[in-house]
């Protein structure tokens, strides 16, 4: 059965999930269950490279066969998510990860930049890190109280329980002294 959320904190798993094809093939079984040969001919991808892929999602957990269908003398397997919300933490103190993470930050300068905005990199790198590690670090507290009550929200969309885990989490961050303060800074910075 799929749940609603699942927390992933193993570091090696998030870094499985973020390779690019892992991450579309995921992206891709959000909404309905495929096969490998569908997801070969979306991805343009080989069967064998999509079933690698697949095999690597399967042994961490993160997909499973949902339910298999006859064609001709051929067994069709259809692949599914375990759950369909993962929520994972950059910031688990694995140098890879948290290194994407702030590689992931610098886009945004530049979108900053764009828009006319000056700013000393460095600094706005560093208040956004931090910031973003709180957010995750509540976020991930967050899911793991909505994985445990899964019965309790079987009724509501996944939609409404993923804004549901964003409201939380800026709540929490708006009862964080040390995040409030960033948040301040980042005000201070960001402003034309």
């Amino acid at each position: 059965m799929t749940k609603k959320v699942r927390v992933i904190a193993d570091p090696e798993v998030i870094k499985l999930m973020l390779e690019d094809t892992r991450r579309k093939i995921l992206q891709l079984l959000r909404n309905k269950e495929m096969t490998i040969s569908q997801l070969s001919e979306i991805l343009g991808k080989t069967p064998q490279t999509i079933y690698h892929h697949i095999e690597k999602l399967k042994d961490a957990g993160l997909v499973e066969v949902k339910r298999t269908e006859m064609k001709g003398n051929l067994v069709e397997k259809y692949y599914g998510r375990t759950a369909d919300a993962f929520y994972i933490n950059l910031y688990l103190g694995d140098e890879e990860l948290r290194y994407f993470a702030r590689s992931r930050l610098k886009s945004k300068l530049e979108i900053f930049k764009a828009l006319g905005y000056e700013f000393d990199e460095e600094k706005l790198l560093d208040i956004m890190d931090r910031l973003l590690e709180k957010e995750h670090e509540y976020k991930t507290e967050i899911s793991k109280e909505i994985e445990a009550n899964e019965e309790k929200l079987k009724d509501f969309s996944n939609e409404d329980i993923i804004h549901a885990i964003e409201w939380l989490s800026m709540a929490r961050i708006g009862q964080d002294g040390d995040a409030l303060d960033l948040l301040k800074k980042l005000g201070e910075i960001l402003k034309k």
